[in-house]
């Protein structure tokens, strides 16, 4: 399809204080303030953080525990081998250099404070989410070709949210970044409708992300492993299963990618969903898609970012599709996948073709890249 030699499907930004510049004079007052502890020892090296209306983000201890770093005064953004400049893409000939590096043509780009709801007022979350837009999109402009980024979508505040898809769509962005519910809804809900509306309308797909967005279970985790496997990385399986559910027969264009959770968990979850299918049919139990939720992997519109190294990942390119999954870096994250293209093209059990399509052209083709 292309030269290319790497499409990063899921990079992020670390926030920095320019992110909130472009907050509605309503909300001003309440702009985060990054605020860095001298000695933080139960926080390890997480000892920035930022305040929002008394809130602390990220939270390392305590049930609700969230962890990134962002601030990057934080000991963890020192340590890190990218700049400060190149995380937060204040300096964003830094972040080119890096992507170099790692051989990575075009990147896009997700949020990293929004992993975690910044605050319980819906109107103030989705004015933070602008204003992030906002500024994303003037800091990608200075590399057009190779810097692309997903715009947050404040689905607490629906109408609010479909005002956001047209103007993000006028911006430049690639795609709507959600996490895998909307508080304690899963994304099936009706109200959300008038968003898949807009987002198929205006030909963006729909990014589920892995993040912490469901209140109950991200009190039951209380430090960073939990938080890390539970709290986080569950909500996607909850956002799949409510696409599945509903989402996608109502709106059959629309095209939704799955985000940082890897593959390995499809096999399970997807024969799982196709067993009580079958059992809730022959009982005629409740309201079931129209047909099998494996089926809805062969229409063509559910894209996955696997790992480089899951170790299934052959039989869910059978079950899933080879032409529906990408590759992606994590950049500047911690857990950032080191070498993901390199380990996707040292791999004996795949062919050209297929890393081909993992790397380039799946990317190019979920998010409409030219």
């Amino acid at each position: 399809m292309t030269d290319y030699t790497f499409i990063d499907a899921d990079a992020h930004v670390e926030e920095c204080e320019e992110t909130w510049s472009y907050l509605d004079p309503e909300f001003r007052s309440r702009r985060p303030i990054a605020v860095t502890l001298p000695n933080a020892p139960s926080r390890g090296n997480l000892n920035s953080f930022w305040l929002v209306d008394g809130k602390v983000l990220p939270t390392p201890v305590g049930p609700g525990a969230s962890v990134f770093a962002t601030p990057t005064s934080c000991i963890l953004g020192g340590q890190k081998s990218f700049s400060r400049g190149s995380q937060e893409l204040t300096d964003v000939a830094a972040r080119l250099r890096d992507m170099d590096a790692w051989a990575i043509d075009v990147q896009v780009v997700f949020p990293t404070v929004f992993l975690s709801s910044p605050s319980d007022d819906p109107r103030f979350e989705a004015a933070l989410y602008r204003s992030y837009n906002s500024w994303m999109a003037e800091t990608c402009r200075q590399a057009p070709q190779r810097l692309r980024w997903n715009a947050v979508l404040p689905l607490r505040a629906p109408a609010e949210a479909v005002s956001e898809v047209r103007r993000a769509r006028e911006l430049g962005a690639v795609g709507g970044a959600v996490y895998g519910t909307t508080g304690d809804r899963l994304l099936n809900d009706a109200t959300l409708d008038p968003v898949y509306a807009a987002l198929s309308e205006t030909g963006l797909p729909l990014c589920i992300h892995v993040g912490w967005s469901l209140p109950g279970l991200n009190q039951v985790c209380e430090h960073p492993y939990a938080a890390q496997i539970i709290s986080f990385t569950f909500p996607l399986l909850f956002g799949f299963f409510a696409i599945v559910d509903g989402v996608l027969d109502r709106f059959p264009d629309l095209r939704v990618g799955l985000f940082e959770g890897g593959t390995q968990w499809i096999p399970y979850l997807v024969d799982r969903m196709d067993h009580y299918y079958h059992v809730d049919t022959s009982l005629g139990w409740g309201v079931l898609p129209k047909k099998l939720p494996s089926e809805y992997l062969k229409d063509g519109n559910l894209y996955v970012t696997c790992e480089a190294d899951d170790r299934l990942l052959p039989s869910v390119l059978q079950m899933w599709g080879e032409d529906r999954v990408m590759v992606s870096s994590d950049m500047p994250h911690a857990e950032l996948r080191d070498n993901a293209r390199d380990e996707i093209l040292a791999r004996a059990d795949l062919s050209a073709g297929v890393k081909k399509k993992l790397l380039v052209d799946n990317a190019l083709a979920f998010y409409g890249i030219k």
